[in-house]
């Protein structure tokens, strides 16, 4: 890791006071990015490129934290006073979520849309966050390489096998599809629990602990899989979301710029109130709280799927279009 550590140090001395511009890279990989663009392709754009969008991203960030955990390896500004600390988190490093969701979330963006600037655009923005993670010293270049690595991997296999089951799916009653999204959600916290109990008798070295506060004054608990949590949580609510939608409120998501407008800001609002409400109560102790931090995003999931195009459809701000599932996932 010192080889590592040199190159975060040089990278920081050869570009000094760019925080703020890797700051707003970074955004490009927070879940608040995520809350605020996913919406806006599922009721503006395009409402199956939305749909698969935010099933893969909860799929990815559910693996990735299961993967933190079985390596648990540390971050940068953990182990080394070399490095400045320019954001923090509270779970282990390996591999990068930012890196590996970007791929994710990016990757299929151009892999639907298939325009060579779109490649090219993507592809850059694929990098850059995987290098602002790197310059905030929040993760080893090797944790960026791990998450493009499976981040690829996730996305070759869910755009072999998303058509099969979603065709399986759709020919499934709707209460199995509901089951079959709850199960899998559950299917995700029990391998990071399993991945826990891998750890056996291992402990957190407390100077990780003392260094990563003494850098940032932020406590980390990375034992805690919370991400797992609202990913699974997120998978849920928007797969189930989508099946109600698919059953009861066909919809294509065009219109004049006046209704995608009137959308977004109602829906967004709504959206953003129910993420805000829920995050105190998210934070209590004991299994409180932990409920709370798969509920939160499964009401949002469910929410930007479902309870918003029924909204926009009552309120008049959709032009109802009936459109078969099969369709929607070409």
């Amino acid at each position: 890791m010192d080889s590592q550590i040199a190159f975060i140090h040089m990278l920081q001395a050869d570009l000094p006071g760019q925080q703020a511009f890797f700051q707003a890279v970074a955004f490009l990989g927070l879940p608040e990015f995520y809350l605020l663009v996913i919406p806006l392709i599922i009721w503006c754009f395009n409402r199956s490129l939305g749909v698969r969008l935010v099933i893969l991203l909860s799929i990815s960030g559910a693996v990735s934290d299961a993967l933190k955990l079985w390596f648990h390896s540390p971050r940068p500004y953990w182990i080394s006073t070399k490095v400045s600390a320019y954001s923090s988190y509270p779970s282990f490093g390996f591999p990068s979520t930012h890196a590996q969701n970007a791929v994710g979330f990016f990757g299929l963006i151009a892999a639907t849309l298939r325009r060579w600037w779109i490649w090219i655009a993507c592809t850059l923005i694929i990098l850059l966050i995987g290098l602002a993670r790197v310059y905030q010293a929040v993760h080893f270049p090797s944790d960026i390489i791990g998450g493009y690595c499976a981040g690829l991997l996730l996305l070759v296999l869910f755009l072999k096998f998303e058509k099969p089951v979603g065709l399986w799916m759709h020919k499934t009653p709707l209460h199995v599809r509901i089951g079959f999204s709850f199960a899998a959600s559950c299917t995700f916290i029990l391998f990071s629990l399993l991945a826990l109990a891998s750890l056996g008798s291992w402990q957190l070295p407390p100077e990780w602990s003392s260094l990563a506060f003494a850098q940032t004054g932020v406590s980390i608990d990375p034992l805690f899989p919370v991400d797992t949590l609202v990913s699974a949580g997120l998978l849920f609510g928007s797969a189930a979301g989508a099946a109600i939608s698919d059953e009861y409120i066909r919809y294509e998501a065009d219109g004049r710029w006046s209704q995608k407008a009137g959308r977004y800001i109602v829906g967004i609002i709504i959206l953003f109130t129910i993420w805000i409400l829920l995050g105190p109560a998210a934070t209590l102790p004991g299994i409180t709280g932990d409920l709370l931090q798969y509920i939160r995003p499964a009401l949002a999931g469910l929410w930007i799927t479902c309870g918003a195009p029924a909204l926009f459809q009552r309120i008049g701000l959709f032009n109802e279009e009936p459109v078969e599932y099969v369709r929607e996932i070409r």
